[in-house]
C-alpha cells in the first residue's frame, strides 16, 4: 500500500529560521513535500499535524481493466498529481482477468491521474474528453474527488470511459458496454455513430438463429435507430451517423434495420419500421432493398418507448430466407441466396449492430446472451472436445441428455468430450416463452486423415511494419482446446525471445481474426507463430518473417532456378564474410564462405528446391550485418 502527504509550509519565526528538519514520506508529489522550519517549540505541533493527516487519509482502490490491450513487459502503472506524475514507481499488481489494482492512502480532496501501459510517458492512456478533465495544458485527465470513507473505483477499461466488452466483442464509436449482457450503442446524445461487432463469424451455408432484446429510447421524438449486420469488412467496420444509422456507406453487407425516425431523403414511411437491405443502402426505393420497410410493431406504430423488445434474426440455409421477428412475431422475411449474390461465394461473415443519432437522438440499447447463438451439428476428431450452445433462454434452466462426457449439464454451453458420435438434447424456454427440445449432434470423425492436423489449422501469418512498432495479423481456420499464441522473436535465427502472448478461441469451427504488435527491433530481426494448447502443449505453426533493422537498408536477393545462382546485393557495401542460407522452417540448409573483404554484389551456386527461404550474413568476425527474405518457384 501507498501512502502519500501533500503538506503546506508552515510559517516559521524569522529568528530561528536555522532550527529546520524535514518530514518526508511516501514519494514526491506534484504539490512537493517541503522542508518545513519550525521554531524548536513548534516541533511538537508539527509532528501532531503529520499524525492527523495520517489518521485522515483514506483508503482508495484504483482499478483499469486491461484485458482489450497488450501488456507492456514493464508493467501497468499508475501515475498522477499525488505522487507528482511519476509513470514509473506506482505498480499495479495483475489480479487476474486484465484487471491491475494498486490501493493508496489519500488525504481527502480532488485528484487527477492516468493508467500507463509500461513506465514511461507516450505509453499513457489517452483519456476520452466524455470522462476527463482538462490539466491546463490541454491534455484529458481522469479525476477522483475523495471524501472520508474508503473508495474503491470502478474497473473501467485503459482508455476508455466505460467496461471493456466481453472476449469476442468489439466496440467503435460511441458504443460501450453497459455491464451483463447489454450494450449501449448510441448515448443520449446528438450526432453519435457507433458499431458493436462479434468477432466469431458465422457460416451462412449453416443455419443460424439468435435472439435478443432492443431499446430504442424513450423519447417518440428521438432518433435514429439500429441495423443488425451481416458483413465481411472486419471488427473495426463503422458507418456514417444519422439518419444512416450508422450503417449507410457499408460495403458488402446485408442489414436488418430497427429505423425510428422519418427520413423523407430515403422513402421512409411515417412509422417506425423494419427493413432487409444491402451494402449499406437505406433508401427504401433502391435496388438494394430486399424486404420492406413494415411496421415494426404489429400493435404500435411507436416504439420509442423505453421499453426491452424481443427480436429474433433467423436464417434458413436450405431455403435461403432470413426471418425477423419482433415481440415474438414474424414480420418480415427475404429470400435470397446472399452467399452468391452479396458476398461473392464466402459464406463466412461477421455479426453485430450498428446504431446512430443526428440532430435528434435516444440512448438506444440492445441485450443478448453470451450464448444467443444457437450450436448447429457440430464434428470433432477422437480425444477433442466440442462446445455446444443452447441459445438465450429465460428461464437459465438446462438439463441436458444424455450427461454422459459434458463437463456441467445444467448449463447453457457446457464442453462435451464424447468417444463415439452423440446426440445431446436440452429443453429450453425462449425470450417469448416458447418450449423447445434442441438436438446437437457431435459427430466424432474417426480415420479422418484431417485429425492428424495440429489443434489450430492456421491460415495465415503476416506482419506488417512501421518505423516504430510491428503489427502481426493471422487468422485461424478452426481451433481445438486452444490456450494462448506467443509470437517470438530471433536476431541469430537460434535463440528465440517472447516479444507477445495472446489468448486463444478455446474451440472454434470458424475463421478467426487475431492481431498483435510489438515495438520495432533495432536489428534485423525474424518472428514466427507459436500456439499453446490447454494441457501446456505447444508447437511452431507459422513460416518466420523477417523484418529488417531499417526500411531503407534492405538487400535484394535474387535465386536463378534456371542457372542454379543466388545473387545478393547489398546496398551499403558492408564487409560479408559468410552468408547463410534457411529455409522458412528455421532449418540451416547451406553456409557460403566468401572471399571478399568489402562488396555489394555476391553471386553463390546452389541448388534450391521451390519455398520460400532467408538469407543471413554476416561479417568476417561472425558478427550478423544483414538478412533477407527470397522465393524461389522452380
Amino acid at each position: 500500500m501507498y501512502t502519500y502527504y501533500s503538506i503546506s509550509r508552515l510559517q516559521n519565526d524569522a529568528s530561528n529560521k536555522g532550527n529546520a528538519i524535514s518530514f518526508v514520506k511516501g514519494f514526491s508529489a506534484k504539490s512537493s513535500l517541503f522542508k518545513i522550519g519550525f521554531l524548536k517549540q513548534a516541533v511538537i505541533s508539527g509532528l501532531f499535524l503529520l499524525f492527523a493527516l495520517h489518521l485522515s487519509a483514506v483508503s482508495v482502490t484504483f482499478k483499469v481493466d486491461m484485458s482489450q490491450q497488450v501488456i507492456s513487459p514493464n508493467g501497468v502503472h499508475l501515475a498522477g498529481d499525488f505522487q507528482g506524475w511519476d509513470p514509473s514507481t506506482t505498480l499495479m499488481t495483475d489480479i487476474g482477468g486484465g484487471i491491475f489494482c494498486v490501493v493508496i492512502d489519500l488525504p481527502p480532496g480532488t485528484y487527477q491521474f492516468k493508467f500507463i501501459n509500461g513506465n514511461a510517458w507516450g505509453t499513457d492512456e489517452s483519456v476520452p474528453p466524455a470522462c476527463g478533465v482538462l490539466d491546463g495544458m490541454g491534455i484529458y485527465n481522469r479525476q477522483i474527488v475523495i471524501s472520508s470513507s474508503a473508495f474503491v473505483l470502478p474497473q473501467l477499461c485503459f482508455a476508455s470511459c466505460s467496461l471493456c466488452p466481453p472476449p469476442g466483442y468489439v466496440t467503435n464509436g460511441n458504443a460501450s458496454y453497459l455491464g451483463g449482457d447489454c450494450y449501449q450503442v448510441t448515448p443520449n446524445a446528438p450526432w453519435q455513430n457507433s458499431t458493436m461487432w462479434n468477432n466469431t463469424q458465422i457460416d451462412l451455408l449453416q443455419n443460424f438463429s439468435m435472439q435478443f432484446t432492443l431499446n430504442l429510447g424513450p423519447n417518440d421524438g428521438g432518433a435514429d435507430g439500429l441495423v443488425f449486420v451481416l458483413q465481411r469488412i472486419g471488427t473495426t467496420a463503422i458507418g456514417a451517423s444519422g439518419g444512416g444509422m450508422g450503417y449507410s456507406s457499408f460495403g458488402t453487407s446485408v442489414g436488418v434495420e430497427f429505423d425510428t425516425f422519418y427520413n423523407p431523403e430515403y422513402n421512409d414511411p411515417t412509422f417506425d419500421h423494419v427493413a432487409i437491405e444491402v451494402n449499406g443502402d437505406v433508401d427504401h426505393l433502391s435496388s438494394n432493398q430486399l424486404a420492406g420497410p413494415v411496421q415494426m410493431s404489429p400493435v404500435n406504430a411507436n416504439v420509442e418507448d423505453g421499453v426491452d423488445h424481443v427480436v429474433q434474426i433467423v436464417w434458413d440455409a436450405t431455403t435461403q430466407t432470413i426471418g425477423v421477428y419482433f415481440d415474438c412475431q414474424l414480420i418480415i422475411t427475404a429470400n435470397n441466396d446472399i452467399v452468391t449474390n452479396i458476398f461473392a461465394g464466402q459464406s463466412l461473415v461477421y455479426w453485430g449492430f450498428t446504431g446512430a443519432t443526428g440532430a435528434f437522438y435516444n440512448p438506444q440499447t440492445f441485450c443478448i446472451q453470451p450464448n444467443a447463438l444457437v450450436t448447429e451439428d457440430v464434428s470433432i476428431c477422437p480425444g477433442s472436445l466440442a462446445q455446444l450452445n443452447a441459445g438465450a433462454s429465460s428461464s437459465s434452466i438446462y438439463n441436458w441428455t444424455p450427461t454422459i462426457d459434458l463437463d456441467d449439464p445444467t448449463i447453457a454451453d457446457p464442453r462435451a468430450t464424447p468417444d463415439s458420435t452423440t446426440a445431446y438434447s436440452v429443453v429450453t424456454i425462449d425470450l417469448c416463452g416458447a418450449v423447445t427440445t434442441r438436438v446437437i449432434n457431435v459427430i466424432v470423425m474417426e480415420n479422418n486423415p484431417a485429425c492428424a492436423l495440429l489443434p489450430v489449422s492456421l491460415i495465415s501469418f503476416n506482419v506488417e511494419e512501421s518505423e516504430e512498432e510491428l503489427q502481426f495479423f493471422w487468422r485461424t481456420l478452426s481451433e481445438s482446446q486452444n490456450g494462448h499464441f506467443t509470437i517470438e522473436e530471433t536476431l541469430d535465427n537460434y535463440t528465440f525471445r517472447e516479444v507477445s502472448v495472446l489468448a486463444g478461441s478455446g474451440n472454434s469451427q470458424y475463421p478467426l481474426i487475431y492481431q498483435s504488435s510489438c515495438p520495432r527491433s533495432d536489428r534485423d530481426a525474424y518472428y514466427r507463430l507459436r500456439q499453446t494448447d490447454w494441457n501446456g502443449n505447444s508447437a511452431v505453426i507459422s513460416n518466420l518473417e523477417f523484418i529488417p533493422e531499417n526500411l531503407a537498408e534492405a538487400a535484394m536477393i535474387i535465386y536463378n532456378s534456371g542457372s542454379k545462382l543466388l545473387v545478393l546485393v547489398v546496398k551499403n557495401d558492408r564487409s560479408i564474410g559468410s552468408i547463410d542460407v534457411i529455409s522458412s522452417s528455421g532449418k540451416l540448409v547451406a553456409t557460403h564462405i566468401t572471399n571478399d573483404v568489402t562488396g555489394s554484389r555476391h553471386e553463390i551456386g546452389m541448388s534450391l528446391p521451390a519455398g520460400i527461404y532467408f538469407a543471413l550474413w554476416r561479417d568476417h568476425m561472425g558478427n550478423i550485418s544483414g538478412s533477407g527474405k527470397f522465393i524461389v518457384q522452380n
